[in-house]
């Protein structure tokens, strides 16, 4: 049986994640590289974030997640 885990994320990401989907980001969005504008800070943040962290984004997005900051 395998165990689900929240991934937990930085609030940088999830404000980042959040204000795309504001914006009427879907989760197909997320994962389309090519609309990762270089003049949208969010999506930025996210692609560079998405590169080192590609299962945590991965379950982020299609889950619900945990915000932790970091001090």
């Amino acid at each position: 049986m395998a165990i689900l885990k929240i991934p937990t994320i930085p609030s940088k990401i999830a404000e980042s994640i959040e204000s795309l989907r504001s914006q009427g980001w879907q989760d197909e969005d997320f994962f389309n590289f090519s609309g990762y504008d270089e003049e949208c800070p969010e999506a930025r943040v996210l692609y560079h974030f998405f590169r080192n962290n590609r299962v945590i984004f991965a379950a982020a997005i299609i889950n619900h997640y945990q915000i932790v900051d970091r001090m």
